[in-house]
């Protein structure tokens, strides 16, 4: 299970940044995983990019074409991670999807299954 925002030690190695545009990844620092909104216009930059990129999917749609790139994270909602968790499993999408949730369901998000938490907390200081 992969834990992102649960604890200080585990995230230590992680530098994450969360950037409004593809063109603002060059201001961040080497190694960060990038967090992006969704934007259709940009499938080809998630299918070729050769950086960590978690991006931020609000339908199943955004999340089916997110994973046809090859892209390494999807991030949603616990409801749509869930449905995007199935749809994942049942089309072996190598992509892994992240449930931002309170971290106080990081045992729900087990039990459902869903490859990993990025905690409400921590999503809410980075998109600040």
């Amino acid at each position: 299970m992969i834990l992102i925002g649960v604890n200080e030690a585990l995230d230590a190695e992680t530098k994450i940044a969360f950037v409004k545009s593809i063109e603002a990844i060059e201001k961040t620092p080497a190694g960060s995983l990038i967090i992006l909104t969704f934007n259709e216009n940009d499938l080809a930059f998630y299918a070729n990019a050769r950086i960590l990129v978690a991006v931020i999917v609000k339908s199943l749609r955004e999340f089916i074409l997110l994973a046809a790139t090859g892209a390494k994270y999807a991030l949603a909602g616990f409801t749509l991670a869930n449905a995007a968790q199935k749809l994942a499993d049942r089309y072996l999408y190598d992509i892994k999807v992240l449930a931002i949730v309170p971290e106080r369901q990081i045992a729900k998000i087990a039990k459902r299954g869903i490859d990993g938490i990025f905690t409400k907390e921590a999503f809410d200081r980075l998109t600040r």
